[in-house]
């Protein structure tokens, strides 16, 4: 059992990868110098013969190679979880940049808030988009005074990179894409799942992800399609209390109903 499994999603990257790969690397290092076990997941989702006979290099060989079919983000991140071992568990993409103290100082703020009983999900501080996108974003604590709750029901500050304990993803499984439903956005609708769960959303000092927003992204195409998030607990109007901070609600065994 690993202290924390890191699940890579690939696609079509390619020669993107190898940035990606070299960020990684020195994240991970780095992590592993605190002394943490990592387990290494990679998941090819519809990949292309460019972006596979990439990955089929041996520096690749220290990653666990699984092919799916699913078109699905949240589906590979899902199956990703189930295969992995780790207590604590982070998600990155192929495209990507990531500064080399994410993964350890994640796994330091959630083990520190294990300790606490707190349940917490560890979010890089800033996301800077790049490509397509360039912007840049300062990532909210849920835990800080100026939060406002009700910012999440109207736009979403999180995205599918982030760090925590594995069983988050076991007990909230991304919800499918469906465009063509009318439903998409499965990152957003995870963050207010948890949230209502009693789990609060951290942003953890001083880390960086450089996010790839390409014009072809599945963000890009969905915002495109007027698609929405499922309705789930916290968005009816009645819930608004569900998606405040609460300390009691954070603590496993003080009222979670996860718990």
């Amino acid at each position: 059992m690993a202290d924390l499994s890191i699940g890579l999603l690939a696609h079509n990257e390619s020669l993107l990868l190898g940035p990606t790969l070299r960020s990684l690397e020195a994240a991970i290092a780095a992590v592993q110098e605190t002394g943490a076990s990592v387990e290494l997941l990679l998941g090819l989702d519809n990949c292309d013969a460019r972006t596979r006979d990439f990955v089929a290099q041996p520096r690749f060989d220290r990653w666990r190679r699984t092919d799916f079919a699913l078109g699905d983000q949240g589906r590979v991140r899902n199956e990703l979880a189930r295969m992995a071992t780790g207590g604590f568990m982070a998600f990155v993409d192929a495209d990507d940049l990531y500064s080399e103290n994410w993964f350890a100082e994640g796994l330091r703020v959630l083990r520190e808030a294990e300790a606490q009983g707190l349940r917490r999900i560890a979010r890089p501080e800033l996301n800077w988009l790049f490509d397509a996108g360039q912007s840049l974003l300062v990532v909210p604590s849920q835990d800080d005074p100026l939060y406002l709750p009700e910012y999440l029901l109207v736009s979403n500050p999180y995205d599918a990179l982030c760090m925590a304990p594995r069983r988050v993803w076991l007990d909230h499984p991304y919800a499918d894409r469906a465009v063509a439903e009318g439903y998409a956005y499965e990152d957003w609708q995870w963050a207010i799942e948890t949230t209502a769960a009693g789990w609060t959303h951290v942003a953890v000092r001083d880390t960086i992800i450089f996010k790839r927003r390409r014009d072809t992204s599945q963000t890009v195409r969905a915002a495109g399609a007027n698609v929405h998030i499922r309705q789930v607990p916290g968005t009816a109007i009645d819930e608004g209390h569900l998606l405040r901070p609460d300390p009691a609600r954070g603590r496993d065994g003080s009222g979670n109903p996860d718990a």
